[in-house]
């Protein structure tokens, strides 16, 4: 079937055919690129037919820079369950002297295992993987340290420095758009998933435990992007009477940034899709990689022009802009808050009637139809 991308406010003009190649193919030319070979990238590429190529400077699951986890309808929705390591139905928000449990049970929650994960959605793909580190654009081709590709659609889903979107020069953590988590795996068992505001550990910040079967994921979040976590990581560890073992971090946005710049589609962190707050960057970028995904998949159809799918995929972010906002808010007054008042408040927005008001509709957040890649 052949297609025909292109638009005079553009400028672009490209034709090709989809066809089956096989794993080992080669070549400089394709109907897409996409950076970044995480969850907003395997999104996207999941849903596509034809040449695809998958950047990424490191192997599919190889890195991973996240507590992993997400409600449990996402994996089952996606095809990629046996990743799960441990359900949890009830959510502990801790503080010195206070401390509220959330009943998650009409929207589970789980912890799950990264590279089973990464690596199930890329056996959903039909895409070539390359492990190369990207570098740019340069003439409308992707700069890579294997060399340049062409295609007429690019995705950016490079996570937070914006390999693509930022034209070669990585986002600022300075600039007050950014948070900080640093975590490490530990032998640490428990039961249920737990959050926990003091000051005194971490000012403008949160402490969590995530339990994931054997073990737990223990981390520190700074809300305005400090760094230098370790000592306070490891004094909350021995509180926990836990040992660290590999540490990983990373930056991650805390505001909506643009979904698309010039011809570039911009997918997960590279468009700041992590949601405030709750610092929750899975969920955004396989919802928003799925859409991607189908509305590129309805350019290669020939139902739409580039400009036309880079408008609608605009338009559908747009409208969680004031989602965004929202809790943007609530990450503010979190930030600003006496630890005892904003632990008060948590303990109301965790009763009856407010809790069934609000979680459904937050844990259903970025929900998709299940789509044929999980149904064949």
């Amino acid at each position: 079937m052949a297609a025909r991308i292109g638009s005079r406010a553009t400028g672009f003009d490209f034709s090709w055919s989809l066809v089956d190649y096989p794993s080992h193919m080669s070549g400089r030319d394709y109907d897409a690129i996409i950076v970044g070979a995480s969850f907003a990238g395997l999104a996207v590429a999941r849903r596509l037919p034809g040449r695809v190529l998958l950047l990424d400077r490191h192997e599919v699951g190889a890195v991973q820079t996240s507590a992993c986890g997400t409600p449990l309808w996402v994996p089952q929705a996606l095809g990629v369950a046996n990743s799960v390591l441990q359900v949890h139905d009830k959510l502990t928000v801790r503080a010195p002297t206070r401390s509220v449990t959330y009943d998650l049970s009409a929207v589970p929650f789980c912890t799950f295992d990264y590279r089973r994960f990464c690596e199930g959605l890329l056996e959903q793909t039909r895409a070539r993987f390359l492990r190369a580190s990207v570098t740019g654009l340069e003439d409308g081709a992707v700069r890579t340290s294997d060399g340049r590709f062409t295609a007429p659609i690019i995705v950016d889903c490079s996570g937070w420095r914006g390999a693509l979107v930022n034209d070669g020069a990585p986002a600022s953590p300075g600039e007050g758009h950014f948070s900080f988590g640093l975590e490490t795996k530990t032998d640490l068992s428990d039961d249920g998933l737990s959050f926990w505001l003091d000051g005194r550990l971490i000012p403008r910040g949160l402490g969590w435990v995530f339990p994931v079967g054997k073990g737990s994921l223990i981390g520190l979040g700074s809300y305005v992007g400090l760094s230098k976590l370790k000592p306070a990581l490891e004094r909350f560890l021995r509180d926990r009477g836990a040992v660290g073992t590999t540490y990983h971090g990373t930056y991650f946005p805390n505001r909506l940034f643009r979904p698309t710049v010039g011809r570039l589609f911009a997918v997960g962190d590279a468009a700041g899709q992590c949601l405030p707050l709750t610092a929750e960057g899975i969920r955004p970028a396989l919802y928003f990689g799925v859409e991607c995904g189908r509305i590129i998949g309805q350019i290669f159809e020939g139902r739409l022009g580039i400009a036309e799918g880079l408008e609608r995929y605009r338009v559908l972010v747009e409208r969680y802009r004031h989602a965004y906002r929202i809790l943007r808010v609530a990450q503010w007054v979190c930030e600003r808050t006496p630890t005892a008042w904003f632990v008060a408040l948590t303990g109301l927005a965790g009763r009856r009637p407010v809790l069934p008001r609000w979680w459904p509709r937050y844990g259903w957040f970025g929900r998709f139809d299940p789509d044929p890649a999980v149904l064949a």
